[in-house]
């Protein structure tokens, strides 16, 4: 029997469609897929929650088939699949070729994608993958390269910026609003670092350190500096050019050990400095919006909705500034509908030392 894609798409959900919970409104199957690895998950989604099944063997060898029969000769494969399918009608398929970076949770072990260029090669890697065979392959990268720039003591560049003081009050009053609708997504404030994951896969990490020190890096997914070093033999910028002795690997974006980071500033306690780093305005996608106090207000309206208060935002941005927020302040920001979570909103800055 010929399978066509369409009968593949919907023999896997028909494998999976009989484990439905009662009132089940949608089911959503997702497989990350190469010639020699497969990883799938399920979910029926019920009143806005979902529930998780396991993914059969046999659903396993169907996706591997779908494969087959939608890759044609000489071109680009795919490397995820998304199936969605209501109670009624016939299921979508997305297939993903990795443009973007896939989610940590779907991707496969590096050696996976490696042995998967081999069968389909590509003239540009995305900047993701890129990295992460580069890091297999042995390339220099983390601690190696901060110990070299350290015996090279090459100078630094001095970098306009906010202070770091500034830079962590709006993104914790940012954090505080995500936190306060229940994101999975945004920002966050985890001890002394403050943490932020787009949904672009850009991200970055602000660390704060003794002595009034702070160290803001990370990666923009689609870097250009990247994707010329990796793709078209370009060098890859000195980013720890002139680093102090006090910035190690610890307090670096997850981002520099798969060679995905793109920028790396450090703050001595009076001003900014970096390596051969791009200017903090480009790297817009992998921050909050923090520029200026009605950016983050603009930020938070939009995550808290219609019913926010502008004023009362403004106000709670003022006062995480000078770090004299107050419960009252916090309540008046963020009580914007029964389900906030203001004493998470709070937490997050009460964290953040920006409590009265």
């Amino acid at each position: 029997m010929r399978w066509s894609a369409s009968k593949l798409v919907t023999a896997i959900t028909d494998l999976l469609l009989p484990a439905g919970p009662p009132g089940w409104e949608q089911l959503r199957v997702g497989f990350s897929v190469t010639v020699g690895a497969v990883s799938g998950d399920a979910v029926f989604v019920v009143d806005s929650e979902a529930v998780g099944i396991e993914v059969p063997m046999e659903a396993v060898e169907l996706v591997q088939a779908l494969r087959m029969v939608t890759v044609r000769a000489g071109a680009r494969a795919w490397w995820q699949v998304t199936l969605v399918c209501g109670r009624t009608g016939s299921a979508s398929c997305e297939f993903g070729y990795g443009d973007d970076p896939f989610p940590v949770d779907r991707l496969l072990p590096t050696a996976a994608y490696r042995a998967d260029l081999e069968e389909f090669p590509r003239e540009r890697l995305p900047v993701w993958l890129a990295g992460r065979l580069r890091v297999d392959d042995g390339a220099q990268h983390m601690p190696q390269v901060l110990n070299r720039a350290r015996l090279e003591r090459a100078p630094a560049t001095s970098v306009r910026f906010l202070a770091a003081q500034t830079v962590w009050a709006r993104w914790a009053t940012v954090a505080a609003a995500a936190v306060a609708v229940g994101t999975g997504w945004g920002p966050r404030i985890v001890g002394a670092t403050a943490v932020f994951e787009g949904t672009n896969g850009s991200g970055s990490t602000l660390h704060l350190l003794p002595r009034g020190r702070a160290v803001l890096s990370g990666g923009v997914w689609n870097a250009p500096e990247l994707d010329a070093a990796y793709n078209d033999g370009a060098q890859v910028p000195e980013y720890y050019a002139g680093v102090p002795d006090w910035l190690d690997g610890s307090v670096l974006n997850h981002r520099a050990f798969t060679a995905e980071l793109s920028f790396c500033y450090w703050w001595d306690g009076t001003g900014w400095s970096s390596g051969q780093s791009p200017a903090p305005t480009t790297i817009g996608a992998a921050i909050p919006g923090l520029w200026t106090p009605p950016t983050a207000v603009d930020i938070m309206c939009g995550v808290l909705g219609p019913t926010a208060s502008r004023s009362a935002l403004e106000d709670l941005v003022t006062a995480a500034e000078s770090g004299s927020v107050t419960t009252d302040l916090a309540a008046a920001a963020f009580t914007t509908n029964e389900d906030t979570d203001i004493p998470g909103a709070w937490s997050q800055l009460a964290l953040a030392g920006l409590t009265r």
